[in-house]
């Protein structure tokens, strides 16, 4: 692009481009054009956020559309509020700042309702949902995620019902109930390649991995979650590369490979950290510090530990909290 390219030119090729789901391409593109262009057409700087937050890049996607949401709430563009709302609730919940994250979405619920959108209706109830379910309130979770699904249905969007049988398949399987579990997310899988929405593919897929490993069948479960890791590799997918490294690591402790385990989940730590993911970050803490507890590694799980509690603390995960001090405090006994 150049600087004489009509600034109308910017939402048109910002659109083809997130239309080909080529978010590095589109924020190359955006990022050569000097600011007060970019937003004199605020729905292309919607598009950047909204590319920034898919590549991981929370903090900026979130000051971007906060820019946004000023602009479209004073040109009474009501659409363009609430995926500015979305995408700022996005980026809040991968930073695991989740009050913020929870504020975004209520917004992003009542305007979609009080404007006739179901398919907003749907996208803030899903990601509520997915908020009660870290806080470990599944009898809430679950609620959302029926609305989610009928708003969905009735709009025939069968990205947005793959994205919900996902989520609903961690809810289940964090009940205890494995096969319902299952369920959903190969439900995830068949209507997220239908759509050819690959990162929700791959999600299910490393869900379903680790649920192999947990049922004893490291070998399986390994290789499905190499495969996922693989595909999220080819799609650009960070984060979707460190909750993958992170089941591989499992299936590696329970293959007696800690050596190669730590190695998985030092990639999964380091992608946590790059891209602010706070759950992933918690998680991997949470399974170095087992594996250094195991290896007679008491300092350094007690570092792993303590890293872990503070970031499900933050997360309002009370539950693996708690858990993780328990065990910390037995390690100081």
């Amino acid at each position: 692009m150049t600087d004489t390219a009509p600034v109308s030119d910017l939402a048109g090729e910002a659109r083809a481009l997130a239309g080909a789901r080529d978010w590095s391409g589109l924020v190359s593109y955006l990022d050569a054009v000097p600011e007060e262009r970019l937003y004199a057409e605020p729905e292309a700087a919607f598009l950047l956020a909204d590319a920034l937050w898919r590549l991981a890049e929370p903090a900026r996607a979130a000051e971007v559309a906060s820019r946004v949401l000023a602009l479209a709430g004073q040109r009474g563009d009501q659409r363009l509020v609430l995926r500015a709302l979305n995408v700022l609730g996005i980026s809040f919940f991968n930073r695991g700042a989740m009050a913020e994250a929870e504020e975004h979405f209520a917004a992003l619920l009542d305007g979609a309702a009080n404007h006739g959108d179901e398919v907003f209706v749907a996208r803030a109830a899903n990601n509520l949902g997915m908020i009660a379910n870290i806080r470990g309130e599944r009898d809430q979770a679950l609620p959302y995620y029926v609305r989610a699904m009928a708003g969905y249905r009735r709009e025939g969007n069968e990205r947005g019902l793959a994205q919900t049988h996902h989520n609903l398949g961690i809810t289940y399987r964090d009940l205890g109930f494995d096969s319902d579990a299952d369920t959903h997310f190969r439900r995830a899988i068949e209507l997220a390649a239908s759509t050819n929405t690959e990162e929700v593919v791959a999600m299910a897929e490393t869900e379903r991995a680790l649920m192999r490993v947990r049922s004893g069948d490291a070998k399986l479960g390994g290789e499905m979650a190499r495969r996922a890791l693989e595909r999220c590799r080819r799609i650009g997918d960070p984060l979707g590369e460190g909750h993958a490294a992170r089941v591989i690591a499992a299936a590696c402790r329970a293959e007696q490979r800690p050596d190669e385990a730590l190695e998985r989940l030092g990639e999964a730590l380091e992608i946590a950290r790059v891209h602010s993911d706070a759950l992933l970050h918690a998680e991997v803490q949470r399974d170095r510090g087992e594996i250094l507890r195991e290896r007679g590694e008491v300092e350094a799980a007690r570092e792993a530990f303590a890293d872990a509690a503070a970031h499900f603390e933050a997360l309002g995960a009370a539950a693996e909290a708690q858990a993780l001090r328990a065990i910390l405090a037995s390690l100081e006994a």
